[in-house]
């Protein structure tokens, strides 16, 4: 089984902002639980491998997998 990281950094690396004006959906709240506990390293590997598909269907959730993991890393500067 390829590593997860290595398919979601992968993926990441392709992403680019979208320029057309389209509005994406609203975030489903069980889709915006699973990104927060995917980035603090709480998701079970089963709903990784799930979460990393569903990515691919939704690029428009890397932006609240970005700031999840960027809140995780401000938080642990602050308290530094």
């Amino acid at each position: 089984m390829p590593n997860t990281f290595e398919i979601l950094t992968g993926f990441l690396s392709r992403f680019v902002e979208e320029v057309e004006g389209r509005e994406s959906p609203d975030l489903p709240p069980e889709a915006r639980d699973k990104l927060r506990r995917f980035a603090r390293g709480q998701l079970p590997a089963s709903d990784q491998a799930e979460l990393i598909c569903q990515l691919n269907d939704h690029p428009d959730w890397v932006a609240t997998l970005a700031a999840e993991a960027r809140s995780l890393r401000d938080s642990d500067g602050a308290n530094r």
